[in-house]
């Protein structure tokens, strides 16, 4: 199994976990969680009150979440467990991985989002499978997010955000690049242009990201025991497509 953070991703969740509330901030996720508490609460075959979201980094889908539902939330990363924790004070949050954790307790929905792009080989993409699948209570409901396949994959597409707080902007340029086409993973390169009352710093980042085709993982989430559907988000989108969203549901009854 490989590492889950590598030595230049823990720059993001060390050196510069403080950038992550500027960049990203929790009122950005307000319309697409609601969506995802609309797909929770309608595909799901029992009353859902308590959700598990895996990969929860800073909290921002939990800040939303929390309002519906009582989140437990697991992280690899302690300072974006940090912060999830001062968003959230009345979430719970434990330190995993989302390929082996094991809580010993059953929830009526997980979720994995954004982070689920950090599982770059088949082994560990249906390990975090079957952690949601273990987790889930007979008729539950799991709910994940895919932002990029090997079908719309553009190699070197090259994407810009400024956000500012108090004295701080951070003008933040994301490249995508695949080194070596037809394997499973591709690089997220992040450069991050930090002014501090005008004063230029500026950072690099890398993060290697999971990449395959969409019945793959159709069929790895088939192949752990749930029942799967794909919707296209109608409020989230990456490049102006609609984010990929994919469903499952423990079966009430399985063998």
């Amino acid at each position: 199994m490989e590492t889950f953070v590598t030595s230049d991703q823990r720059r993001m969740y060390g050196d510069l976990s403080w950038a992550w509330p500027i960049i990203s901030p929790p009122e950005d996720y307000i319309e697409e969680t609601e969506e995802y508490i609309r797909l929770i609460k309608d595909q799901s075959r029992i009353p859902v009150s308590k959700i598990l979201n895996l990969g929860c980094g800073g909290g921002q889908h939990d800040n939303i979440l929390v309002k519906d539902f009582e989140i437990t939330g697991v992280d690899l990363s302690n300072e974006m467990l940090g912060l999830a924790r001062q968003l959230n004070p009345n979430v719970a949050y434990v330190n995993g991985d989302m390929r082996a954790v094991r809580l010993g307790q059953g929830f009526d929905a997980v979720t994995v989002f954004d982070s689920i792009a950090y599982m770059r080989t088949l082994e560990s993409l249906k390990a975090a499978f079957l952690t949601a699948y273990t987790h889930l209570r007979p008729g539950g409901v799991f709910v994940t997010c895919i932002a990029e396949t090997v079908e719309n994959f553009e190699q070197n597409k090259t994407t810009h955000t400024t956000h500012k707080k108090g004295d701080i902007e951070i003008t933040l340029i994301e490249n995508h690049y695949d080194p070596v086409p037809n394997d499973f993973w591709y690089e997220a390169n992040f450069i991050y242009m930090i002014r501090r009352a005008g004063d230029l710093t500026i950072e690099t980042d890398c993060h290697l990201l999971g990449l395959f085709e969409f019945k793959t993982w159709m069929e790895l989430m088939q192949e752990v025991g749930l029942e799967v559907f794909k919707r296209e988000s109608l409020i989230h989108t990456v490049e102006g497509r609609p984010l990929q969203l994919l469903i499952g549901v423990k079966p009430v009854t399985h063998t």
